[in-house]
C-alpha cells in the first residue's frame, strides 16, 4: 500500500503540475493574443507614420521649392527695385536739369523784357587798337611808329620823360 500511496502522491502531483502548466499555457496564449494584437496595432501605425513621413518629405519638397520661387523673387524684386531707383535718380537729374534751364529761360526772358522797356541800347563798336607797320620805310623816322586808320598819339616831349641819366655815355 505505501507503493499505492506513493503513486498517488506522485500522480496528485503531476496533475497539479499540469493544472499549472495549463493556467500557464492558458496564460501564454493569452498574451500572444494580446502581443499580435499590439504587433497589428503597431503595424498599423507604422504604415500610419510611413504615410505620414511620405506627406512630410512631399511637403518638405514643397517648402523647398517654395524657398528657391521666394529667393528668385526677391532677386528679381531686387532687381526691380534697383533698376527703378536708377531711373528715378535720372528722372530727378532731369527734372533739376530743366529746372535750371526754366530759370534760365525765365532769367533771360527778365532781361529781355527789361531791356525792351528801357530806351533802345546803342551799341558802342569796340575801337580798334593802332597797328604798326612791320616794315619801316625810309621816309619815317625810325623813332616814329606808323599808325594806321588816322589814329592819332599823344607825344610826349621826350625831354620831359628823359632826364638823361639813363643813357649810356659812350654813345
Amino acid at each position: 500500500m505505501e507503493e499505492s500511496l506513493t503513486l498517488l502522491e506522485q500522480r496528485d502531483g503531476y496533475v497539479i503540475k499540469v493544472n499549472e502548466l495549463d493556467k500557464q499555457k492558458s496564460k501564454l496564449v493569452d498574451d500572444v493574443e494580446e502581443f499580435k494584437s499590439k504587433l497589428s496595432k503597431s503595424e498599423g501605425q507604422v504604415n500610419h507614420t510611413k504615410v505620414d513621413v511620405e506627406l512630410c518629405k512631399t511637403e518638405l519638397q514643397s517648402l523647398k521649392n517654395l524657398q528657391v520661387s521666394k529667393t528668385a523673387i526677391v532677386e528679381t524684386l531686387r532687381l526691380e527695385k534697383d533698376t527703378l531707383t536708377t531711373q528715378l535718380a535720372e528722372r530727378k537729374q532731369k527734372i533739376e536739369d530743366l529746372e535750371k534751364e526754366i530759370e534760365k529761360l525765365k532769367m533771360a526772358l527778365t532781361t529781355k523784357s527789361a531791356s525792351n522797356s528801357s530806351a533802345s541800347p546803342k551799341v558802342t563798336p569796340a575801337a580798334q587798337p593802332p597797328k604798326m607797320s612791320p616794315a619801316l620805310s625810309a621816309h619815317n623816322p625810325i623813332n616814329e611808329p606808323v599808325l594806321e586808320n588816322d589814329a592819332k598819339e599823344e607825344i610826349e616831349d621826350t625831354n620831359a620823360l628823359n632826364d638823361g641819366n639813363d643813357f649810356d655815355p659812350q654813345l
